[in-house]
């Protein structure tokens, strides 16, 4: 699934300080944000969680915010292709 099939599923909703919402729908389902750590490697970070399973946030770096994002609609692509979703059209 490629980026343009992403539209209108996801979103990403600007929140303060540089800081994104992931939105699946209307779900809010992660965060994408710059890391405040001086010793980090990785100036942003990136999580998702599953709404109904607590345990399943992941949080992983990120070298730029568009990598975030990448790294969000590869694994947003994920979980869609195990629930065998198909966009329409």
């Amino acid at each position: 699934m490629t980026q343009e099939a992403h539209d209108g599923v996801v979103a990403f909703v600007p929140l303060s300080a540089g800081r994104e919402q992931v939105r699946l729908g209307r779900l809010s389902v992660g965060e994408i944000g710059p890391v405040h750590d001086p010793r980090s490697l990785y100036p942003y970070f990136w999580g998702l969680t599953l709404p109904w399973a607590m345990t399943s946030y992941k949080i992983a770096p990120a070298r730029d915010i568009e990598d975030a994002r990448k790294q969000v609609l590869e694994r947003i692509n994920d979980w869609l292709q195990l629930a065998n979703l198909r966009p329409n059209g």
